[in-house]
């Protein structure tokens, strides 16, 4: 087991102080002297926040120095130990930490300011994949069982967790409820661009010491052993939701889920993972790009797709306007200079993408405590992806 480190690592807001968010600061370089002598602490906006906790902390400072923030971002892993050993079964949280040391400061779209980041050592790459592949190797009953009892199997580890970012005062977010309006998703679909083609076909997506965690999950087996082990009884229980020609697609995704996952993984470009409107802030200079809690690399349309997949109403013109979306987004690509991936490849991937978006909703409302607001997130995002959903599933 690895070690702690020998400091102070707060995990809540009851745990912070203002020496430590003093030193945190201080090692950005933003201030110099200057010191917190008192701190307050807040929600920074809505969210569905299951896998984690993000605070807004009004810092006062005892002597002014220019470039001193008067708030800053604070994140910890999810104070919830089911959700938190799920998040950390799939890398969750070293993820975001992998992506500000590596990608951040080279990116062509504006994401917060790292301020400080720390957290205890976690297993090397070399160990870490050997229990994924033993793990996912396992026979069937055992993963279904795996499965049926996974928040009290998949325990959280002592590892501990904090970054603190940049806060972006007076940025307007569209929530997941109050879906996007269509000047919103078209300023969403440029930045998504842009991000893609960046690092298109770089080389370092595809060094797994550089990006190592799969888009969809690191042990595809496992995670149909969960599902199969929930699925019927999700269906009595929102019925609603998951329909017969719903399931249709996500069990067809599980049926293939080894395959798919190793297309969609294809790493074409870096891809942010969770590009719900409520990760995107809107301020007068452009959109800001927040939470990189589950990026890695894969193929574009685990971006678009999921986005669009949240963000268009249910009703008769759904699928059309989503095809009519993922249509401008591949413009965009093209206009940043990428010319080696066809309309249709990347349409038959979008596709592709509802299946595995039907497939997580059932996932998360098994395995996850989480709610949008008081509303199931199957609930909410069940119609809209169902709305979306071709009538055959993809060909593969």
């Amino acid at each position: 087991m690895s070690k702690r480190l020998p400091i102070d690592v707060p995990q809540s807001a009851e745990e912070l102080s203002a020496d430590w968010l003093t030193e945190a600061v201080r090692s950005s370089g933003l201030v110099s002297v200057a010191g917190v002598v008192d701190f307050s602490v807040g929600s920074p906006g809505s969210g569905v926040g299951f896998t984690g906790q993000t605070l807004r902390v009004g810092l006062t400072w005892d002597v002014h120095e220019d470039d001193a923030p008067d708030a800053v971002l604070v994140k910890f892993p999810s104070g919830n130990p089911g959700n938190r050993g799920l998040t950390e079964a799939e890398g969750g949280y070293d993820r975001e930490f992998d992506f500000y040391e590596r990608f951040a400061h080279r990116l062509p779209v504006r994401v917060p300011r790292l301020i400080h980041a720390v957290r205890d050592p976690g297993p090397s790459v070399t160990t870490r994949k050997r229990r994924e592949r033993f793990v996912d190797g396992l026979p069937t009953p055992v993963t279904r069982f795996i499965g049926r009892h996974a928040r009290r199997l998949i325990r959280p580890t002592r590892r501990r967790y904090a970054l603190v970012l940049e806060y972006v005062p007076d940025a307007r977010v569209t929530t997941a409820i109050d879906l996007p309006p269509p000047e919103d998703l078209s300023a969403i679909l440029r930045t998504l661009a842009r991000l893609h083609a960046h690092f298109w076909r770089e080389p370092e997506l595809a060094d797994p010491t550089v990006v190592e965690w799969s888009m969809v999950s690191q042990t595809p087996n496992l995670m149909h052993g969960l599902y199969r082990a929930w699925r019927d009884e999700m269906v009595d229980r929102v019925p609603e939701v998951f329909t017969p020609a719903f399931m249709r697609h996500a069990d067809w995704f599980g049926d293939h889920i080894v395959d798919l996952v190793r297309h969609l993984d294809e790493p074409l470009a870096l891809r942010h993972g969770d590009s719900r409107t409520d990760n995107l802030l809107f301020t007068d200079d452009g959109v800001v790009v927040i939470d990189f809690g589950v990026a890695g690399s894969g193929r574009p349309a685990g971006d678009v797709a999921y986005l669009l997949s949240e963000s268009i109403p249910p009703g008769p013109d759904a699928r059309a306007t989503f095809v009519e979306l993922c249509t401008e987004y591949h413009g965009h690509l093209v206009d940043a200079g990428v010319h080696d991936h066809p309309l249709d490849e990347f349409l038959a991937d979008c596709d592709l993408v509802l299946a595995v978006q039907a497939y997580r909703v059932v996932l998360i409302e098994s395995s996850y405590e989480a709610d949008y607001e008081g509303e199931s997130l199957a609930a909410l995002w069940g119609p809209r992806i169902a709305a979306l959903l071709p009538e055959d599933v993809p060909a593969i």
